[in-house]
């Protein structure tokens, strides 16, 4: 019995000092760069509002997708990452009580959708855009979300002007 415990031991206090991270950073957060715009996904889900506080609490902000070329490349970024089951935050939202949507990090008007299927607007609480990993296709798709919901944020960095 005593040398099982002190196998037991042994074998705990190995994998607690060496089989894991002291900083455990990299399992929590996934950093990649296209172009001249870093990205940080964080692995922690929270709701939009909490996700625009934390790219800004990390000198970063909200996603804003400009482009149907950025829209793949961070959908190929996402993809060779492996299976997500959880959306991610843009900083898209609508006004109130509009169709008309908006990126909250550049007050830019979004020009170009990816849906999957349009917004519907039957839920008159969807004002904030997430984005859907799609692993089996091409492209991620876009959905718009109850902004309470938890979702990964999605951040970049603050273009430098």
């Amino acid at each position: 019995m005593k040398s099982f415990l002190a196998i037991s031991c042994v074998f705990i206090c190995f994998t607690t000092i060496f089989a894991f991270p002291k900083n455990d950073t990299q399992l929590r957060s996934h950093t990649f760069k296209l172009g001249e715009k870093s990205y940080l996904i964080d692995f922690h889900e929270i709701t939009f509002n909490e996700a625009v506080e934390f790219c800004k609490n990390n000198n970063l902000q909200l996603v804003s997708i400009e482009s149907a070329a950025e829209n793949d490349k961070i959908s190929e970024q996402l993809r060779s990452m492996g299976s997500l089951y959880t959306a991610l935050w843009t900083s898209g939202t609508r006004l109130a009580a509009s169709s008309q949507w908006i990126w909250l990090s550049t007050n830019n008007a979004i020009t170009t959708f990816f849906w999957n299927n349009p917004p519907d607007y039957k839920h008159d609480n969807e004002y904030c855009l997430a984005i859907f990993p799609e692993t089996y296709n091409a492209v991620n798709y876009w959905l718009n979300e109850d902004c309470t919901v938890i979702n990964y944020p999605l951040c970049q960095s603050v273009p430098s002007n």
